[in-house]
C-alpha cells in the first residue's frame, strides 16, 4: 500500500451505517452547542494577565505538590542568571538541553556551555545522557494558563527522553505562548495540521511527575522529573 493511501474506507463506513440503521454520511457535520463555557474562561485577558493566571495556578500546584513545582515571572534580561541559579538549586550535576537556536538568541550559551545537547544522529546515547541528567531545560511551545501546563511539540532536536528522564526540570515559558486553556491550544494545533504540520507526539505537562495516591501512598518522579520550575518571561 502506498504511503497515504486509504483502502476500503467507503465499504467500511457503509457497513457501519447499515448496522446503525442510517444512511451513509456524505460529510462531517460538527454539532452545534447551545452554550460554549470553554470559550469564556479568561476571555479578553491580555498576555500579561494570562501570565499572572499561569503563575497563580502554578503556585496552587506548588502547594499540592509539597513544593515540587515552582514558578517565577521574570524579564528576558534576567533569564540567564535565573536559569543558572535554578541549575544548581538542588545540587550540581549533568544537564541536558534541546538543540534549539533560541537558547543562543536569549543569551543562554554561557549558562548551558557544559550541557549535553540532544543530537538526533547519536541515537541511544541521547537517552543515556537524559537518564544521567540532574537537570533538563526546555521551552514551552504552547502554555495553558488554566492549569499551568506546558506543551512540548515533537521536533528534531527535542527528544522526548530529555523531557521525562532528568531529575529536575527548568521550563522557559515565553509569555507570548500562553493561551487561556486547552481549547485554544487545540485550535492552534488544528491550524498547524491544516498547514501540514502533524508532529509525531504532543505532550501537555502540568507539573512534576507523580503516581496517583492509591492507598494514600503518593510517589513523585514515577514517569518524569521530580521537581519542575517555570520561568515565565514577560517580554518573550
Amino acid at each position: 500500500m502506498k504511503k497515504g493511501q486509504i483502502l476500503n474506507r467507503e465499504s467500511f463506513i457503509s457497513n457501519l451505517s447499515n448496522i446503525l440503521g442510517r444512511e451513509m454520511p456524505k460529510e462531517v457535520v460538527h454539532p452545534g452547542l447551545s452554550s460554549k463555557p470553554h470559550l469564556e474562561i479568561y476571555k479578553g485577558y491580555t498576555q500579561a494577565q494570562l501570565a499572572e493566571e499561569f503563575h497563580k495556578n502554578a503556585q496552587v500546584n506548588k502547594a499540592g505538590s509539597g513544593g515540587k513545582i515552582d514558578s517565577l515571572i521574570i524579564e528576558k534580561k534576567d533569564l540567564a542568571n535565573t536559569v543558572a541559579e535554578k541549575l544548581v538549586e538542588h545540587g550540581t550535576g549533568p544537564i541536558i538541553a534541546w538543540n534549539d537556536e533560541r537558547f543562543a538568541e536569549w543569551g543562554l550559551n554561557e549558562v548551558l556551555k557544559d550541557a549535553y545537547v540532544w543530537t538526533d544522529k547519536k541515537g541511544r546515547e541521547n537517552v543515556d545522557k537524559a537518564l544521567e541528567a540532574s537537570y533538563g531545560v526546555c521551552i514551552s511551545d504552547i502554555s495553558l494558563a488554566e492549569t499551568a501546563s506546558y506543551t512540548v511539540i515533537d521536533k528534531l532536536g527535542k527528544g522526548r527522553s530529555s523531557n521525562f528522564l532528568p531529575l529536575n526540570y527548568v521550563c522557559i515559558v515565553p509569555q507570548s505562548t500562553i493561551v487561556p486553556r486547552l481549547t485554544q491550544a487545540m485550535q492552534k494545533l488544528h491550524e498547524m495540521s491544516k498547514e501540514g504540520i502533524n508532529p509525531a507526539a504532543i505532550n501537555f505537562i502540568c507539573g512534576s511527575s507523580s503516581s496517583s495516591d492509591i492507598e494514600l501512598n503518593k510517589v513523585w518522579g514515577v514517569h518524569g522529573p521530580i521537581r519542575l520550575t517555570y520561568l515565565i518571561v514577560s517580554d518573550l
